[in-house]
C-alpha cells in the first residue's frame, strides 16, 4: 500500500469537504442576511407585537368590566333586597350604583376603541405577512441558482465522507495523527507535490535523492524546508 498516495488522496478529499461546507455556509448566510427580507420580517414582528399588546389591553378591560358588573349586581341586590332601610345607606348604594354604571360605560367605550384597533392591527399584520411572503417568493426565485448549488454540494458530501473514512481505515493511526497535525498547521497542505524538481508548497529545490525517495511507496519523505510530506506524481 502506498501511504503517501493515500495521504495525498485523503488531503484532496479533506479539502473538497471543507470547501463544500464553507460554500454551503456562505450560501446560507447570503440568503439569511438579505436586508430586504430582514426588514420585512421586522415589519411583521412589529405588527405582531402591536396586536399582542392590544389584545392584552383588551383582556384587561374585559376583566375590569366583569369585575365592575359583578360589583354592580351585588350593590343592586343590597339596594333592592329589602334588608337595608336607612335612607343614608340607601343613598350611598344608589350613588355607588350610578358610579359603577358610569365606570362600566367608560370601560365599554374603551373596549369598543380597542376592538376597532384590534381589527386594524390584524389587517396591518396580515398585510405585513403577505408582503413578506411575496418577497420570500421573489427571493426564492432569485436565489434558485444558489439553492441549487447548495443542494448539489450537500449531495456530494456523503460520497466524499465515505471515501475519507475508507481511506482512513487503511492508514496507521500514528500516520493519521501526523497528517492531521500537518494539515492543520500547514494551511491544509500536509502533502506537497513535487513539481519541476521542487516542493510545490514552499518552492525549495529538492535533491535527486529526495525525489527518488519520495517516489518510493515504502518511504515517507518530508521536505527539509517546510516539513510537509512529499508526493511524487
Amino acid at each position: 500500500m502506498n501511504n503517501t498516495f493515500s495521504l495525498y488522496r485523503l488531503q484532496q478529499l479533506d479539502s473538497q469537504r471543507i470547501e463544500r461546507l464553507k460554500r454551503i455556509k456562505q450560501i446560507d448566510q447570503i440568503i439569511a442576511s438579505d436586508k430586504a427580507v430582514l426588514k420585512a420580517k421586522s415589519v411583521v414582528q412589529k405588527a405582531d407585537d402591536a396586536l399582542t399588546s392590544n389584545n392584552n389591553e383588551l383582556e384587561n378591560v374585559r376583566l375590569k368590566v366583569e369585575e365592575k358588573t359583578l360589583k354592580l349586581k351585588l350593590t343592586q341586590a343590597k339596594l333592592f333586597g329589602g334588608k337595608i332601610n336607612a335612607p343614608k345607606e340607601l343613598q350611598d348604594l344608589q350613588a355607588e350604583s350610578e358610579a359603577l354604571r358610569r365606570t362600566i360605560k367608560s370601560l365599554e367605550d374603551e373596549q369598543m376603541v380597542l376592538l376597532e384597533a384590534n381589527d386594524v392591527c390584524q389587517d396591518v399584520k396580515k398585510d405585513a405577512e403577505a408582503g413578506l411572503q411575496q418577497l420570500l417568493n421573489k427571493k426564492a426565485s432569485e436565489n434558485s441558482l444558489l439553492l441549487g448549488e447548495r443542494e448539489k454540494l450537500k449531495m456530494q458530501l456523503p460520497k466524499i465522507n465515505s471515501q475519507r473514512e475508507s481511506l482512513k481505515s487503511q492508514l496507521d493511526e500514528k500516520l493519521l495523527n501526523e497528517y492531521d497535525a500537518l494539515f492543520k498547521s500547514k494551511g491544509r497542505v500536509a502533502v506537497a507535490e513535487i513539481f519541476d524538481g521542487s516542493c510545490k508548497a514552499c518552492g525549495v529545490e529538492l535533491s535527486p535523492t529526495d525525489i527518488q525517495q519520495a517516489a518510493n511507496p515504502n518511504v515517507l519523505m518530508k521536505c527539509k524546508s517546510c516539513g510537509r510530506i512529499l508526493y511524487k506524481i
